[in-house]
């Protein structure tokens, strides 16, 4: 039989189809010639890991450009269930969260405050991170103690093998990245940048007669050492900050406000086979300071808030422990008054507080289809006196097909610090404190049901998602700026405590492959807060509510030089309690309020366009120009309503941004 075999494939081989030898009986060689595989190319920037997403910053080349910068944060805001923020609104709302609930970081570290030009800008220079991570709720264990996601910035443990930079150079501001090689296994990344608005828009930087002068700055630094092949350190620091005034006017009013970012973190990451040890020892620290004056009165308002910490974390096979230690230092609001209506300044001490955690986690697949992850995060905090909880999370995933998934998680969380303050708009007025100090640690139960298809051999993905969340001890900070100004201060008594629940319907269409690239999105969405034993009765929508929201975002490769970016919004207007009359009794000024909550304003709308040309693409060299258009249809988007007091005259006014359309055209270079 042996012979024969190799008979027949010698023929076969002599027909030119598998070239062969047979140097014994039995045994058999072969050459394929050469074998082409070709595909269509997935150049999508979004995908998902495990429940996250992940956006590759390569996204923000061809996408608008606000005043030149192309913002991370901006464009989490357009997937489903990442509430867009109108301008002046810096607050990150996860399907239906608070700010103060979600965790912004820098590879793990927190960022307390990531707003830069009342929340125009993150403190993020895309440039200087390889991709940002996404989660819509704490469904794992190594989530940190928050009850909403977690957006985090990502910088590659990868040592740079040549040098490469990019820089970008625009009328407002100008920014630039460099990494160079330093040795054998070390690289370094730098990277700056500064906003000059007032240097060339002095004339158009006024709200209601009114100069702003602005300036914000940037410093990233990245150190990545690789000794081996199974140990990798890395060191990570930013400063940043902000410095803005507003003044003159009608009037008579003067702010200035000062406020900025400072972090510094040493990782080191072993593997050894199955098994990857991280650890992280990390310093974060944001402080403000508020200098107002208007008729006679002077009020300045400074806070901070300063964590220590520790994260250390072991992955073998299916098992996954860690631990999270956190020092906490926070200085509230403590307002300094002086004037002809200043009250009884209150006495707000600063506040310490010790968080201990750790986490456990299982998966264990169940047969060929499904598999369940299971976990615990058990957590000691220490404020005044001790607390313990245990909060448990799970999750099913069903493989319904290779292009077809099925997920069912939930669990419970417990938060510890918040944040409170009477404007998110984008200003340094609101503060962090720590549970203990009057009030009960917030706690959430959640639930969430996915399902997530490819189509057309992956050139489309569907996601969609229902989730609800019962939320326990919510804070809402219940006064206004008036409070430090012409009463007695104590945050105790401004902050309102009750319940609350979010729930909703989060739906992504997108198309991955192709010159046209992009996503389409649509949330639906209700945050529904009670504060019993108040004057405010029955169930009332939270203050970043908005029911219904639709975004659009599309790049198109048109050529080999140009390229076009498309971000379109159209959401609901967010509730408001309006402010029906003032009065002036025995020196001071008493507002008469309506329904909490119970205005609406205008729907928001919002068309943002961006087009791109390559002067030259070659050897790893790009450069060209970018011409951005903010808000191109000149939408009258109403921000809120404020009220203007002065000796003459109370009024309660709506407030637009100052340039209804914002062109802004920028220089790149990138080697």
């Amino acid at each position: 039989m042996a012979p024969l075999l190799t008979l027949l494939l010698a023929c076969t081989a002599a027909a030119g189809q598998i070239p062969v030898a047979a140097d014994t009986v039995g045994t058999l060689r072969q050459t394929l010639g050469e074998v082409s595989v070709s595909g269509r190319r997935v150049n999508s920037a979004l995908r998902t890991e495990g429940g996250t997403s992940v956006i590759g910053m390569e996204l923000m080349r061809s996408m608008p450009r606000i005043l030149g910068n192309a913002d991370p944060l901006h464009y989490a805001q357009a997937l489903p269930g990442v509430q867009t923020g109108a301008e002046f609104d810096a607050g990150l709302h996860i399907q239906g969260s608070d700010n103060t609930h979600n965790l912004v970081s820098l590879n793990g570290v927190p960022i307390y405050n990531a707003a830069h030009l009342l929340g125009f800008f993150s403190v993020f220079n895309a440039t200087h991170f390889a991709s940002m991570r996404l989660a819509k709720s704490p469904s794992a264990p190594s989530a940190a103690n928050r009850l909403g996601g977690f957006v985090d910035m990502t910088v590659p443990d990868t040592v740079a093998l040549r040098a490469s930079g990019d820089v970008s150079v625009g009328p407002l501001s100008s920014q630039a990245t460099v990494t160079l090689p330093a040795g054998r296994g070390f690289s370094v990344a730098l990277s700056a940048r500064a906003a000059y608005a007032n240097l060339l828009y002095s004339h158009w930087l006024k709200v209601d007669g009114e100069a702003v002068d602005y300036f914000f700055h940037d410093y990233n630094l990245a150190c990545t050492y690789r000794p081996d092949s199974r140990n990798t350190f890395s060191f990570d620091a930013y400063y940043g900050g902000d410095d803005a005034g507003y003044g003159g006017g009608d009037y008579s009013m003067a702010t200035s406000l000062r406020w900025g970012n400072a972090m510094a973190s040493l990782r080191w990451l072993h593997t050894s086979g199955e098994l990857a040890i991280r650890q992280c020892a990390y310093y974060t620290r944001y402080d403000n300071r508020l200098q107002l004056r208007q008729a006679g009165v002077s009020l300045r308002l400074p806070s901070s808030v300063a964590t220590i910490g520790y994260k250390g974390e072991a992955r073998w096979g299916r098992a996954e422990v860690g631990i999270d230690a956190a020092w906490h230092t926070l200085r509230p609001q403590q307002p300094d008054v002086s004037g002809d209506f200043a009250g009884r300044d209150g006495s707000v001490s600063r506040q310490r507080a010790a968080e201990v955690s750790a986490w456990f986690g299982w998966r264990q697949p169940l047969g060929a289809a499904f598999e369940l992850a299971a976990g615990l995060r058990p957590t000691l905090y220490a404020a005044r006196s001790v607390r313990f909880a245990a909060d448990p999370t799970a999750s099913l995933a069903w493989r319904v097909s290779p292009a077809a998934r099925l997920s069912l998680s939930g669990g419970v969380r417990h938060q510890y610090l918040f944040k409170a303050g009477f404007s998110d708009v984008g200003l340094p007025t609101e503060f962090w404190m720590a549970s203990g100090y009057g009030q009960e640690p917030q706690c959430a139960l959640f639930a969430s049901l996915a399902a997530e298809v490819y189509l057309c051999r992956r050139a489309w993905r569907v996601e969609a998602e229902l989730y609800y969340k019962r939320l326990r001890n919510q804070v809402e900070y219940g006064g206004n700026v008036y409070d430090f100004i012409y009463d007695d201060y104590s945050p105790g008594d401004i902050l309102l405590c009750g319940d609350g629940h979010n729930y909703g319907f989060n739906l992504l269409v997108e198309r991955r492959k192709g010159r046209l690239t992009g996503w389409l999105g649509y949330s639906y969405g209700r945050a529904r807060r009670r504060y019993q034993g108040t004057g405010y009765a029955g169930w009332y929508p939270a203050a970043h509510e908005r029911p219904h929201e639709l975004n659009a975002v599309a790049t198109l490769k048109a050529g080999r030089r140009w390229s076009v970016g498309a971000a379109l919004v159209v959401a609901s207007g967010t509730p408001y309690t309006r402010v029906e009359r003032f009065y002036a009794f025995g020196g001071s000024v008493l507002a008469d309020y309506g329904p909490h909550n119970g205005e609406r304003l205008p729907p928001y709308v919002r068309l943002d366009l961006s087009v791109s040309y390559d002067f030259r693409v070659r050897g790893g060299r790009r450069s060209g120009v970018n011409l951005s258009l903010y808000n191109a249809t000149a939408h009258d988007n109403v921000l809120f309503y404020r009220p203007k007091v002065n000796e003459y005259e109370y009024a309660y006014r709506p407030f637009s941004f100052a340039l209804r359309v914002m062109p802004s055209v920028n220089y790149y270079f990138s080697f």
